[in-house]
């Protein structure tokens, strides 16, 4: 099988919709010897910030010295994105051949009368075969949808799970209360495996701690206060300080090596105060399960942290920036960053969304800010029209226009922000290829 037949593998099982479940990728991973069973995996869910922290995470690992794999998807800027080792995409030719080893995986299935894995299994599936492959140290695991029923949750004891911010999205699956929501993500908790949370809401945090309770798992909250001292941004990454309480001193919290580190962090915005956070706290537990971590390794890797589509400046004359925010909770995280970065400035958005997101709320946190607005549709078969959107959008902001192609946006918003203002694309990560692509064109 070529890189051109495995991606048509792919894209075919796509037309069989999504299946939220585990017994497919089980059967699935079975046929192929359960590969994911001899890695090392570090297990994240969350609604907002799972990238992040998995990104630091594989590069204070990579920092170290060992072969990292991570993890993620869906692809926002190209299709191997989804799966990198030591922060680099894997090859055509190492995506080709495990995607060769699943599609013969997945024609035992339908031989034997069982459905045939959806494109998401498929994926996950090739990426534990390639990390397999590759030898890796450790695997930095994303989940895609939820957790309890999520085809990463076929990981059945990993050696750190991770729980970044709580908050609604995904409602029609994952249920209408942060309770419910709560409850789906804590599925990835395992039996005696130690898991660090982000500060909750109250709710979300009783029900977290219910779940690690029951399974008996040490429940590490990533309190910022705690781990951090210092913590501050710009439009062209962060700086911080780590805490100064020793292990002793916190309750084992910080090792007496990490309290009182200065360093940067490649990645910006209001958002990476409480990511870091977790972050320590994950790096703290492996060291405690006896992991070597440098301090040196900490400091490198957060250094080279970057992750495309997170407050990423795309272009200059205006500046523009690009952010994946696409609910209520990272729409007020990216406000404050907007009100921090670019105060003072005109402010022009390009804005996409999907349907099924409470798209109504976004506008409300995001468009007082906005001096002039351009709404878009994305590729996407769950994106909400673009024209209703700004319709939306005109009852908040009175200078707001559907734009029907995507590079004619980008130049309309670069016109009206003028030399001096900035331009604001976010709402959905299925767009911001297609408009970063468009900005890199024109310069």
């Amino acid at each position: 099988m070529n890189y051109q037949q495995a991606r048509e593998f792919v894209k075919e099982a796509g037309k069989n919709g999504s299946i939220y479940g585990l017994d497919s990728i089980k059967s699935l991973m079975s046929r192929l010897g359960n590969v994911h069973r001899q890695l090392s995996i570090l297990h994240a869910a969350g609604t907002n910030g799972k990238g992040s922290v998995c990104t630091m995470l594989a590069q204070i690992l990579a920092a170290q010295g060992y072969k990292t794999g991570q993890y993620a998807s869906p692809a926002v800027f190209h299709p191997l994105e989804i799966i990198k080792i030591n922060g680099a995409a894997v090859s055509k030719e190492q995506f080709a051949q495990a995607a060769g080893d699943v599609r013969a995986a997945c024609a035992q299935m339908t031989q034997e009368g069982l459905a045939h894995p959806t494109a998401f299994e498929i994926e996950t599936a090739i990426a534990f075969c390639c990390f397999q492959r590759e030898a890796c140290d450790f695997v930095v695991l994303e989940t895609g949808l939820g957790g309890e029923l999520d085809a990463t949750n076929v990981t059945e004891h990993p050696i750190c799970s991770i729980l970044t911010s709580i908050s609604r999205d995904h409602m029609a699956i994952l249920g209408d209360t942060l309770q419910e929501i709560a409850a789906a993500k804590a599925g990835i908790i395992k039996p005696g495996c130690p898991c660090v949370t982000a500060v909750q809401p109250s709710e979300v945090m009783e029900v977290l701690q219910k779940a690690a309770a029951e399974k008996g798992s040490m429940l590490r909250i990533a309190d910022v206060p705690l781990f951090l001292s210092r913590f501050s941004y710009s439009a062209q990454g962060s700086a911080f300080e780590t805490g100064k309480s020793s292990s002793q001193q916190a309750g084992g919290l910080l090792p007496p090596d990490l309290c009182g580190l200065q360093g940067t962090l490649a990645l910006a915005g209001a958002c990476q105060k409480q990511n870091l956070a977790c972050v320590l706290a994950a790096v703290s537990l492996l060291r405690e399960k006896g992991i070597r971590i440098t301090a040196d390794a900490v400091l490198k890797g957060l250094a080279g942290a970057c992750l495309a589509g997170r407050f990423e400046k795309i272009g200059t004359g205006p500046d523009f920036y690009i952010d994946g925010a696409h609910n209520e909770g990272a729409a007020l995280l990216l406000r404050e960053t907007v009100q921090g970065c670019l105060a003072g400035r005109r402010l022009v958005y390009i804005i996409g969304m999907l349907a099924d997101k409470e798209y109504e709320k976004v506008l409300r946190v995001m468009l007082p800010l906005a001096s002039r607005v351009f709404t878009v549709t994305p590729d996407n078969p769950r994106a909400l029209d673009g024209k209703l959107l700004a319709e939306k959008a005109a009852q908040l902001c009175a200078d707001a226009a559907y734009v029907p192609d995507i590079c004619d946006a980008a130049a309309l918003a670069r016109r009206a922000a003028g030399t001096g203002g900035a331009v604001l694309a976010f709402g959905s990560f299925f767009y911001l290829g297609d408009l970063k692509q468009a900005v890199m064109d024109n310069g």
